[in-house]
């Protein structure tokens, strides 16, 4: 699986999931064309079936993933965290957004434009690989996700959702030096996106807790140990 890191270029924006896997003069490319910008909590970002091809990298804040399905409610799927770059599968594909980005939080961003990405694409070619690397991490992250709900036991099951919502599914050794990270989600949602009951996930968070392996805020939590409840979430 992609794991998280963080080399980052000369200008100590972190660089987390599939961007900092690419060519370091990739990275310092993007960021020379990115410009900051700033949304609230609550802000579309861009929605599924939209037309755009911007490149999106988080500089604070958690911007929350949602894809419709057949359902006609959105169905809150993950949270990208600082470091984490996204948007880039609709410049691959040449077609509308397929979910949408929704500011979860107070968010700044960097914004690549979409007509001067594809400029730089034209330009180097070879950069067409490093772009893709957005699929390979994303089809990464739906395989954990995926191979995460099928853990029977609801506690282990938790876990391993609560750390992937945390951006900490895999162990890096990077992410030791990172504060611990806040879910900005209700009790209701993160039982939602672990398939259990409220009362069983109430259950479960309750126990973690007594451990210290998280902490229950208003509307969110925070995973205090990622290391230690990363442990709970292997014993599958």
């Amino acid at each position: 699986m992609t794991k998280s890191r963080a080399p980052s270029v000369s200008t100590g924006f972190p660089m987390r999931g599939w961007m900092a896997d690419t060519h370091p003069q990739f990275r310092r490319e993007m960021r020379a064309l990115a410009r900051p910008k700033s949304f609230p909590a609550g802000h579309v970002i861009y929605q599924a079936g939209g037309v755009g091809a911007d490149l999106f990298g988080i500089t604070s804040g958690v911007v929350a993933i949602q894809f419709k399905f057949t359902h006609p409610d959105a169905v809150l799927l993950h949270m990208l965290w600082p470091g984490e770059w996204f948007g880039a599968l609709s410049v691959l594909l040449k077609q509308g957004r397929r979910v949408n980005a929704i500011a979860r939080t107070d968010v700044e961003l960097l914004r690549v434009p979409g007509d001067e990405l594809r400029a730089q694409l034209r330009r180097r070619p070879a950069w067409v690989g490093e772009l893709g690397r957005d699929a390979l991490y994303s089809l990464d992250l739906a395989t954990q996700g995926a191979a995460d709900l099928l853990i029977r036991d609801a506690s282990v099951r938790c876990a391993a959702v609560l750390l992937r919502l945390a951006g900490r599914r895999w162990d890096s050794g990077t992410d030791g030096d990172l504060p611990p990270p806040e879910i900005p989600a209700s009790q209701t949602e993160l039982a939602m996106l672990c398939n259990v009951s409220r009362n069983t996930f109430s259950r479960v968070v309750k126990d973690l807790s007594r451990r210290r392996f998280v902490t229950l805020g208003y509307r969110s939590l925070t995973v205090n140990d990622p290391a230690r409840l990363r442990v709970v979430a292997d014993a599958s």
